[in-house]
This record gives C-alpha cells, sequence and structure tokens, in this order.
C-alpha cells in the first residue's frame, strides 16, 4: 500500500488479492475524507460486485466509479492483479450514469446521457463548456461500441473535451464489469461529466510513425473490429510477412511479437495518425484495437522510443496546463504495457507517465475526443486549486 495525499487530488493503491485486504488498504492510505469523487481501477480477479458495494459504503457521500484493467497505474507503478484508486476533492465535482449493457448502445442515448449528467450538475446541456466540464468514459472493451458511444457524445455535447479508457479483463478477453455508486455489472460502461473547477488539459501521446508501406483491408467485420484479409489474402498471414516472423510464431502471441517489433498499422486524418493494433487473434481474424472499415488503407506505422516519447508527450501536456499541475488521471493501452514488458523498460516508462501523482489503469483501446484509439497513453491532467476557486 502506498499513500499520496494532495490537496485536489490523492491517489492510493494496493497489490492485494484479497478483495477485503485491498479495500482496507486503500481505505487507510487514500486522505480523501471529503472526497467528492472516487475512480478505482480494479484487476478482474477481484470480487468486483463486493469491491464496488465496499466502495460505495466507504465513500457515501462521494460519486464512486471504476472498471476492471489488464494492469494499474498508480502510486505503487504499473502494476498488475492490484487496485490503484483516485480521490478528487472539492471544488470538483461530477455526475456519472452506467450503461449497464453497452452491446445494445444506440446512438439517440446520447442525448439522454448528456441531458441527465448536465441535469445533474444543475446544468442545460446547451451552457457546457470545454473550459469548464470535461467528459470521462470507462468502457467495456470486448463491446466494440466505443467508436459510437464517443461519437454521440461528441454529437449532444459538441465541444467539450472527451477522454476515457476501454475496460480489460488481465487479458482474458472473456468479460469486463464498470460500476457506479455500488452498483457494478458485466459488459458495461460508465460516463462521467466531470467539472473540476480548477484549469485542466486532456492530451493524448502516441511514438509512432509512418512508414510508406500500406495494405487494404478487404474483408473486415467494423462492429466486431475485425479483420480477415489484407490486400486479398488472410489477415494473419500477412501480418506475419509484415512483422517478418513465421505464421506460426504469430499466431503464438500476435500482440506480444507486434510489440517487440514495434510495429502497428493505423490511418491517417489530416497531419494526425491514429494507430489500430492487433489485440489478438480469434480463428483467423484479427481483433483489432478499434474498428475498422473494409476498403481503408492502412499504413505500416513503426515505433520510435516508447520511454522518451511518453516522457515528451506527458512534459508538453503539463506545460499547456494554466496554472501549477497538481496530478493526473491516465489510460494506458495494454500493447504500450506488453511492449515496454519486452524491452524490459517498465519502470522507466511508469516514470515517464507519472511525474505527478497519478492514477488510472492499463486499457484494452483508449478515448479522445470523438474519436476511439489505441497504443496511446491518454490522459488528463489538473492544476491545483487557486484561492478563490468556488
Amino acid at each position: 500500500m502506498t499513500k499520496t495525499p494532495a490537496s485536489l487530488l490523492s491517489v492510493a493503491a494496493s497489490t492485494a488479492e484479497d478483495t477485503d485486504a485491498a479495500v482496507g488498504e486503500l481505505v487507510d492510505g487514500l486522505d480523501a475524507p471529503h472526497a467528492s469523487v472516487v475512480l478505482a481501477f480494479a484487476s478482474s480477479y477481484h470480487d468486483v460486485p463486493h469491491l464496488a458495494r465496499r466502495l460505495a459504503e466507504e465513500w457515501p457521500d462521494a460519486l464512486t466509479l471504476g472498471c476492471t484493467t489488464m494492469g494499474e497505474v498508480g502510486p505503487a507503478g504499473l502494476t498488475k492483479g492490484g487496485v490503484s484508486i483516485v480521490a478528487l476533492h472539492p471544488p470538483c465535482r461530477a455526475s456519472g450514469v452506467l450503461l449497464a449493457d453497452l452491446a445494445d448502445f444506440q446512438f439517440e442515448e446520447g442525448r439522454r446521457i448528456v441531458g441527465t449528467l448536465s441535469n445533474a450538475l444543475g446544468k442545460d446541456r446547451s451552457t457546457l463548456s470545454p473550459q469548464e466540464q470535461v467528459l470521462v468514459t470507462l468502457t467495456d472493451g470486448l463491446s466494440g461500441m466505443e467508436e459510437i458511444l464517443v461519437a454521440s457524445l461528441g454529437v449532444y455535447a459538441p465541444g467539450i473535451p472527451l477522454v476515457g479508457g476501454s475496460a480489460g479483463d488481465d487479458f482474458r478477453f472473456q468479460q469486463t464489469w464498470a460500476w457506479c455508486n455500488g452498483e457494478a455489472r458485466p459488459g458495461s460502461g460508465v460516463v462521467i461529466l466531470l467539472e473540476p473547477n480548477v484549469p485542466f488539459h486532456a492530451f493524448h501521446v502516441h511514438h509512432y510513425l509512418p512508414t510508406e508501406t500500406r495494405v487494404v483491408v478487404t474483408d473486415a467485420d467494423p462492429a466486431r473490429r475485425t479483420i480477415r484479409e489484407l490486400d486479398g489474402w488472410p489477415a494473419d498471414r500477412v501480418m506475419a510477412q509484415i512483422l517478418s516472423v513465421s505464421e506460426e510464431v504469430f499466431r503464438s502471441d500476435p500482440s506480444g511479437v507486434a510489440a517487440e517489433r514495434t510495429v502497428t498499422l493505423g490511418f491517417g486524418v489530416g497531419d494526425r495518425f491514429y494507430l489500430r493494433s492487433v489485440m489478438t487473434l480469434q480463428g483467423d481474424e484479427l481483433l483489432m484495437g478499434g474498428a475498422v472499415e473494409e476498403g481503408a488503407v492502412l499504413r505500416v506505422m513503426q515505433g520510435g522510443d516508447l520511454v522518451e516519447r511518453t516522457a515528451a508527450g506527458v512534459q508538453e501536456a503539463l506545460a499547456t496546463l494554466e496554472g501549477t499541475p497538481e496530478g493526473m488521471l491516465l489510460f494506458n493501452c495494454g500493447g504500450r504495457m506488453l511492449e515496454a514488458e519486452s524491452h524490459g523498460t517498465v519502470p522507466e516508462l511508469y516514470r515517464a507517465m507519472c511525474p505527478l501523482p497519478a492514477a488510472g489503469f492499463v486499457t484494452y483501446g483508449e478515448q479522445f475526443g470523438a474519436m476511439q484509439v489505441n497504443h496511446t497513453l491518454t490522459g488528463l491532467v489538473l492544476a491545483q486549486p487557486s484561492g478563490d476557486a468556488p
């Protein structure tokens, strides 16, 4: 158990395997007697419904939310099998909703969600301001619905920054969980409207550059985030060729091989590139970190220095913030974690990501703006409150 008190933001972490023991350590470690929001990120090996109820009982006056992970980010480092937690204190306030079955989400529901969240803060959705509010999403990373959700939120809360992560289940690809105020549901999501009442800045960072090599997606199922064919050939065969390994080696550990060789796929929007990494294989199909349309032209992306680029990106985010940085909420792609593990740089990556008190989790994908992204670090940096903060 590790403790880090702060005036706006407090973080703690536990690596205890027993859920009650973990909660006890978190309660002892978190300096948050008057927290307004408590976000927790837990391994799926914990008793998630029990964890959600215990956190709601320990902080009955706070909005308590969270999801499961494929790794945790917190003051104990980049961990697996544990729990990390962050408490936000007044003047920060928030509202949240649990989307009980994210697979059934319909685009039009964004209007109701944004209206419910706004009303809970005493506002109309038309009065939301990008300088005052930010949306945070915790989504089922197996639903394939993140693109529709963030696009809907972008339409019904135009201009409002959005950042978040896709819940994991410790790389088992079976079932993820999210919870809100003690209610935990599998296959669910949480949307939070956060009003920090301090300066904040949402950011995303990746360390890949495009090569001249292109592939065309000739058979895909965007709803399932799968690719069957690239350039008219079986997708797993083409990816093995791109990675310069045998099909057998690629099929034995697709995400691990790609991480070790720091190669992924991506597409351009304007002068920006967004990544689409291979998460695993489902039969002969590639399961991607985001939806890919049939006919899309993807570039082969080559990674640079993960640690160096992460450190630079985080420092750029801190420099953009108006005010003195206080702490961060972070969503780190599982592919980045695999890459750091394969190169033996996990401690260095943690130090690059967390120059301030921070908490978050290792994800099955990330959200930024109205986009589902992956193989990135997305996050929210918060400033220290001023003496005249409301």
